[in-house]
């Protein structure tokens, strides 16, 4: 299980709506003067905030460990990245038999056809609370 710290901060029904509070990375400048944070701060001028299951019942305002299972992570990067590439690579192959816009069509339905795949197929791991309390961040 990969876990994180977080804190709630809005519930609605048997959600909770959490920012994580995961340290900075090196934590020589506390996240406010080195090239990641600043584009982290113009990407994200609000700090994300993410939907989880709440089966203990947290409260708004607690801080809590939230963990998502083994291996949740990789498989959404190979469906995220993985499978759009291999349709992009096997359409243009296919379509090159015939020529240069042919190749060009096949490299658009190989997207095509993986942004319909990946809009269909959502990922069933759900990230939850796991305890009150936050724990430095760890993967067991």
């Amino acid at each position: 299980m990969i876990e994180t710290p977080a804190r709630v901060l809005r519930l609605e029904g048997d959600t909770a709506w959490v920012r994580i509070e995961a340290p900075a990375s090196c934590g020589a400048c506390g996240g406010k003067g080195c090239g990641n944070s600043l584009y982290a701060r113009l990407l994200h001028a609000r700090e994300p905030e993410y939907p989880v299951a709440n089966p203990i019942r947290a409260e708004v305002g607690e801080s809590v460990t939230i963990g998502i299972e083994d291996g949740a992570v990789l498989r959404a990067v190979a469906a995220g990245y993985g499978l759009p590439l291999a349709l992009l690579l096997t359409g243009a192959m296919v379509g090159a038999h015939w020529g240069e816009p042919y190749a060009v069509a096949g490299v658009v339905a190989g997207l095509f056809l993986s942004a319909l795949w990946l809009r269909r197929h959502r990922g069933t791991a759900v990230p939850v609370i796991l305890r009150r309390g936050a724990a430095a961040c760890s993967a067991h």
